[in-house]
């Protein structure tokens, strides 16, 4: 997992994480906040029928989202990082930890309807369940904070190969990495686009709209 910050009023955390605390950098993450909720409201990841429809392979709008914002992200974050004006971090790999996480937001992803991301855009929409599926999530990081001592051992140091990337392992400059990436993540939004329009949905995820067979009179 990547983690990029502004080049500004860096702070480093216990965890080895670059952060700032003062008003520019608080600003930046605000503003960038409410465009990110902003583009989630207008890709329609804040749709509980969206969601569930693509995790059951039946409208793939959110995941042409969620693929083109990775390739597009991935390019970006490391163009930026090349010109100096940003520091990323890699946070460890974990493998057992991360299978067992990801199973549990999976779960927690279908059942709800909502990732954390798009349960915040929804809950200032006014929704109910979202704001529901937020509460969970607190409740989720609480119990994870309460037993980590516990879940260390366990989950996090057997199969920890600590903070590696694609670039590092292949020896190649990141930006070319993520560039590779982001044609591929392009692409396969491209078959993507494909599968819905024969499964007749438009753009937008929004039914296409086919004109209705003539009958003639020999039909009739």
């Amino acid at each position: 997992m990547n983690i990029i910050y502004p080049a500004t009023a860096q702070s480093t955390d216990a965890a080895g994480i670059i952060g700032g605390t003062d008003f520019s950098a608080i600003a930046i993450g605000v503003l960038t906040g409410v465009a990110f909720g902003a583009i989630l409201l207008r890709a329609g990841a804040s749709s509980f029928t969206l969601i569930v429809n693509m995790l059951r392979l039946k409208n793939l709008t959110v995941m042409k989202f969620f693929f083109l914002a990775i390739g597009v992200g991935s390019v970006g974050m490391y163009l930026v990082d090349a010109f100096g004006t940003a520091h990323i971090g890699i946070a460890p790999f974990y493998l057992l930890g991360m299978v067992v996480g990801g199973a549990i937001f999976g779960a927690g992803w279908a059942i709800s309807g909502y990732c954390p991301g798009t349960s915040l855009v929804a809950m200032a929409q006014g929704k109910i369940d979202a704001a529901l599926t937020v509460l969970g999530g607190l409740v989720g990081a609480l119990t994870l904070a309460l037993t980590w001592d516990y879940l260390e051992p366990v989950l996090v140091d057997p199969l920890n190969y600590g903070s590696k990337s694609i670039p590092d392992l292949l020896g190649v400059r990141p930006l070319y990495v993520a560039l590779a990436l982001g044609l591929i993540a392009a692409v396969f939004v491209a078959y993507l686009n494909q599968v819905d329009r024969r499964n007749g949905i438009g753009t937008g995820g929004r039914l296409s709209r086919r004109p209705a067979p003539r009958i003639t009179g020999h039909q009739a």
